[in-house]
């Protein structure tokens, strides 16, 4: 049975940013873990220390890209011995242009913060990797809802945060702040920015440039006229979650991915069936070399079918839990059961949601959330099965794994399927 939550509209494809002087190629690569994991140091650089060591992070970085450039056209006149000797070499360049890319975004960020607007090219780089960590792009001539960017609100808010104090002029930066502002529950953060943009009016004043931007803006403007709703429903939210963390006893599964490990807390009080299925098919291996097989920009990743066609399950169905009482809502980060859009029809299938989807409250259960590697999100290869052929390899559930559980069977219900 064909099993999915419900999308938004979707986009097609984000303008580039020739700015940043590289190839997206490498950008959307960019090992961003790094960007965020930097501390502001105790005592700022002066100036001109700082201006030394973006020089040379960009050096670095430019380096590195050289490489790759000339290994690219090297490839395309070598025979084929040299061609698998490139093929082998590739990954290992591209990994350091990662982590030069990370650490010249962090240098910018460190001399605009002591020299806002003085360099235009500091300015226009900062510019452009907080729309990729937000927006991101479809590569030109992408086919299947191939996707790179976006949907990395932790890595994008320390740059908007500099950008906006610092006084840059590109004022889209109030609403694409705002909406990451909700992505990660900082809604003190989200109510000025987007007050902000409300009062300049710049939500009926800016020019998206692709349909993928004005999705993004549209859902903040959308936000907005709810915000008080949503920072009700996580001021709700992290009271459970104080609770939950008192007794530390939930049951958590380590999804190990193609791009990195996820671990989930699983909702058994709230969600036990959804939570038994897991747990069980996790045990059993079921999730084992298992794609996500439906990845939209903005919105979520969807994993647990075994046949990737969306269509595939365990042989089972699970009882909803939706309507309960003390069912738990979308954030970013929830694990929510995939259905038809009829109740007690979820099975094996999950989505891990990018973005609080408000809009799925009391239509799918909610029955666990990312508490490790939320930034793995922003890395699954995105891809629409609905969308124009060839679609990207998908990446994959290389293996799940329990680490721990309450001690008990977990015994459900299990329905037709």
């Amino acid at each position: 049975m064909l099993t999915y939550p419900e999308a938004p509209v979707e986009g097609t494809n984000m303008r580039r940013h020739p700015q940043l002087l590289l190839l997206l190629f490498v950008i959307a690569l960019a090992c961003t873990r790094q960007v965020a994991a930097q501390e502001t140091p105790a005592q700022p650089p002066t100036v001109a220390e700082a201006q030394a060591a973006y020089d040379q992070a960009a050096a670095d970085y430019k380096s590195v890209f050289k490489k790759i450039e000339t290994l690219r056209g090297e490839y395309q006149s070598a025979d084929e011995a040299r061609r698998k000797q490139i093929n082998a070499e590739l990954p290992g360049v591209v990994d350091q242009a990662r982590a030069k890319m990370a650490a010249w975004t962090q240098a910018a960020l460190e001399l605009y913060k002591v020299a806002p607007n003085e360099n235009e090219e500091v300015s226009d780089l900062l510019l452009g990797m907080a729309k990729h960590f937000v927006v991101g792009e479809a590569p030109e001539g992408a086919k299947g809802g191939n996707y790179f960017g976006g949907d990395q609100y932790e890595q994008a808010m320390p740059i908007i945060k500099a950008l906006v104090e610092g006084g840059h002029p590109d004022k889209e930066l109030l609403i694409l702040g705002g909406f990451s502002a909700v992505c990660v529950n900082d809604f003190d953060t989200a109510e000025k920015y987007l007050n902000a943009a409300k009062d300049q009016q710049i939500f009926e004043t800016v020019q998206p440039e692709s349909q993928d931007e004005a999705q993004v803006l549209g859902m903040a403007s959308a936000w907005l006229m709810n915000l008080d709703q949503m920072k009700a429903s996580w001021e709700a939210e992290q009271k459970i979650r104080e609770a939950e963390a008192a007794k530390s006893d939930l049951p958590r599964v380590k999804f190990t991915t193609s791009k990195g490990d996820i671990v989930v807390e699983l909702f058994e009080d709230q969600a036990p069936a959804a939570t038994a299925s897991m747990i069980n098919l996790a045990k059993d291996g079921f999730y084992t070399d298992v794609p996500f097989h439906r990845v939209l920009p903005h919105f979520m990743a969807q994993g647990g079918d075994p046949t990737g066609t969306g269509t595939g399950g365990p042989g089972y169905n699970i009882k909803s839990q939706f309507d309960r009482p003390d069912a738990r809502e979308h954030f970013r980060g929830s694990l929510s059961m995939a259905n038809t859009g009829q109740p007690d029809t979820g099975g094996s299938q999950f989505f891990l949601c990018f973005i609080p989807t408000t809009q799925l409250n009391g239509r799918h259960t909610v029955f666990g959330r990312v508490v490790e590697g939320i930034e793995v999100l922003g890395k699954i290869q995105r891809r629409d099965p609905t969308a124009q052929p060839p679609l990207p390899a998908p990446d994959k559930i290389i293996k799940a794994e329990v680490l721990r559980d309450r001690g008990h069977d977990y015994q459900f219900e299990k329905l037709p399927d």
